[in-house]
């Protein structure tokens, strides 16, 4: 039986929708025909997951690589991890997969070349086809690989790079394919990788951009030093998913002291942001945080933090909303920092370990993870 809804006008019945939580609305897919067809118009999934955005409805996925290999929640209103999620492969499967980067509610999951797009709101997921370079094709061989997930307007895409060594000259080749939910196939690409990554995945996606650290080769004087001594220029690396080409930064002081610390991509206020942090006990154990101005082609970087010293070294995560950064002490606890009181705060973690952490900003939305297509599975949350 239809609901009866005339006495309320349609304008004010959808405004009271995009209010709502997309659980609340999923169930009330259920109500009748006209609501269906309401809360899956594309029109209105844009609408709510700009209202969403506009309110700062942003969590954390928080990936622990324990015993467990838990995917959990983090509130932004709460501080607590108030949900523990079940990424939509088996236990297994999950030991050696990674959170490649969550975009408008979608969250890109990748254990070596099986990726899949998964919407944990919705609980709908779906596994991508094949990529198109395989592991041995045309006798050549991959010997490296990363991944990168992102948009451009409301094509979602996933971009991959790979190295082929030909087994007979020994010669090897970068390669660049990219997958597209419009499409829903992949195909290689001739874009050129301006510099060296050796990451498996992208450090961060902002406005449906991944981007990467980067590196040049290492300066031939430097080949034999100490491995914390050895010198090579270092980059921000993009890739602009409209256009599918990469782009290329230096890092904030390149050239000084800033080459001997470990460097962590993040969103500092709706900005790339790179963080400095040490990587033996006997520096100076302080978190240097430097964000990259828009439109601007020289001196484009300015120094925005500098927390500490601590008293044991601090790992950077990545950035939160209203500049707070995320960091992880040597005991494995999960802290939040924030810059407008100098102070950091301990997350309640409901007893579960923070080992091997990794974490992703995510906002709750209806957004299908490919354009609509029905052969969904569903997962469970527990």
């Amino acid at each position: 039986m239809e609901t009866r809804t005339e006495y309320l006008p349609e304008e004010i019945l959808t405004d009271i929708l995009l209010r709502l939580p997309v659980k609340s609305l999923i169930r009330f897919r259920l109500v009748c025909k006209s609501w269906f067809t309401l809360l899956k118009n594309p029109n209105f999934i844009a609408t709510h997951l700009n209202h969403s955005s506009a309110y700062n409805c942003n969590h954390l996925l928080v990936h622990t690589q324990a015993e467990n290999h838990a995917i959990s929640l983090l509130s932004n209103k709460t501080l607590n991890v108030t949900l523990k999620i079940d990424s939509p492969r088996t236990p297994k499967e999950v030991e050696r997969e990674v959170i490649v980067g969550s975009c408008n509610g979608l969250v890109c999951l990748s254990r070596d070349s099986e990726i899949v797009l998964w919407n944990p709101a919705t609980k709908e997921h779906k596994v991508l086809p094949t990529p198109c370079i395989g592991p041995l094709f045309f006798n050549h061989a991959l010997t490296w690989r990363s991944i990168g997930f992102g948009f451009h307007g409301k094509d979602y895409k996933v971009v991959r790079m790979v190295n082929s060594k030909n087994l007979v000259s020994g010669k090897i080749t970068p390669k660049v394919e990219v997958y597209s939910t419009s499409s829903g196939s992949w195909r290689v690409i001739d874009a050129i990788i301006p510099c060296y990554v050796d990451q498996r995945k992208c450090s961060m996606v902002l406005k449906g951009v991944p981007y990467w650290l980067g590196f040049g080769p290492i300066c031939p004087n430097t080949i034999f030093v100490p491995r914390r001594e050895v010198l090579r220029d270092e980059f921000v690396l993009s890739f602009d998913m409209g256009n599918e080409v990469f782009l290329q930064v230096d890092v904030p002081g390149a050239k000084d002291y800033h080459c001997k610390y470990s460097k962590k991509l993040g969103v500092y206020n709706e900005s790339v942001a790179i963080m400095y942090y040490p990587s033996y006990e006997k520096d100076v154990r302080f978190v240097e945080l430097w964000v990259m101005k828009d439109h601007v082609v020289d001196e484009c970087w300015v120094q925005v933090l500098r927390i500490g010293p601590f008293s044991t070294l601090w790992t950077p995560l990545g950035c939160w909303e209203n500049g707070v950064v995320i960091l992880q002490n040597h005991k494995d606890e999960l802290l939040l920092y924030d810059p407008t009181i100098g102070k950091a705060e301990a997350v309640p973690t409901n007893g579960a370990p923070m080992f091997s952490t990794s974490i992703a900003t995510y906002m709750e939305s209806l957004v299908p993870v490919d354009g609509g297509n029905k052969d969904l599975k569903e997962t469970k949350f527990v």
